[in-house]
């Protein structure tokens, strides 16, 4: 790999470890037991808005980049990107649902968390899966 590619890697896993800690912290923020629904939901739009939506642009962008550079490499060659990718889908999938819920918490819309929880699990196991397969290239 060149600079620019490396740089690009570089981006994409600085702005998947930001955006992947933020969005599970958007979802304790909207769980936390004792405070009101609207101010759990407010601060979870909050977080959402300062940091899991701009570290996921960032991870998007720079991940949809180094993937158009060599996409014969990524999705020919080597079809670890396949699996990469699908457990990468739930998780944005995930976050754009948790991101909803959030701001339906803070405008009053829904008075509790609902599947958050689960939610939240479910994108941590997918995104622990998706670096497997990023970083083991399995199955090759």
């Amino acid at each position: 790999m060149n600079g620019p590619q490396i740089a690009l890697v570089w981006l994409h896993v600085s702005g998947n470890l930001v955006w992947i800690g933020s969005i599970l912290a958007v979802a304790f923020a909207l769980t936390a037991a004792g405070a009101d629904p609207k101010v759990r939901g407010a601060l979870g739009e909050r977080i959402y808005r300062l940091l899991s939506v701009p570290a996921f642009v960032l991870s998007f962008v720079t991940g949809v980049a180094r993937l158009l550079m060599d996409t014969r490499y990524y999705l020919v060659e080597h079809h670890w990107m396949h699996a990469k990718l699908l457990f990468a889908l739930a998780v944005i999938g995930i976050h754009h649902v948790i991101g909803g819920r959030a701001k339906k918490l803070a405008r009053g819309t829904v008075q509790d968390a609902g599947p958050t929880a689960m939610m939240a699990l479910i994108l941590a196991v997918s995104a622990v899966i998706a670096a497997f397969f990023a970083v083991f290239k399995l199955p090759n």
